[in-house]
């Protein structure tokens, strides 16, 4: 009897857990979307995007799909966090991100008629564009399901 009650209030604990990591995870997807949309803006000068601008794209994808991912978190509480509805997030937010890449490429396209620039800048737009997009969009539609 104690056993079974121990195991309930842990279930309990671990659902609030997973609840408030949700919501973080749903911020933190739109503040790194943020940030590396207005960063990767700033590094854009006349002489493209350089290697810093990479190592952010690359830092700020890393850190997402690490952190939130909960990929070092307990099994349990890993299952609770990528249940079916962030799932349908996730899926949905990959293709948000997937037609903005290709509509960037078709944008970077048309703009060569009028400005010369390197296929290094047109790949940092088009990732920029993708990555951010789909950062936000998962962010936000989190943050609608939790609402709900």
């Amino acid at each position: 009897m104690e056993i079974a009650r121990r195991s309930g209030s842990m279930q309990s604990v671990v659902a609030e857990q997973a609840e408030r990591l949700s919501k973080r995870r749903a911020i933190a997807a739109i503040v790194l979307g943020t940030v590396l949309a207005a960063t990767q803006a700033q590094r854009m000068d006349a002489s493209g995007a350089g290697p810093i601008a990479w190592m952010i794209t690359g830092l700020v994808i890393a850190i997402f799909l690490l952190w939130a991912s909960g990929l070092f978190r307990h099994t349990f509480l890993r299952g609770i966090l990528n249940d079916e509805g962030s799932d349908v997030s996730r899926r949905r937010s990959l293709m948000i991100g997937f037609w903005n890449m290709l509509a960037t490429a078709v944008v970077c396209y048309i703009l060569t008629y009028v400005k010369d620039y390197g296929p290094r800048d047109a790949i940092q737009i088009i990732m920029t564009v993708g990555i951010s997009s789909a950062l936000i969009s998962f962010g936000v539609a989190e943050r609608v399901a939790s609402h709900q």
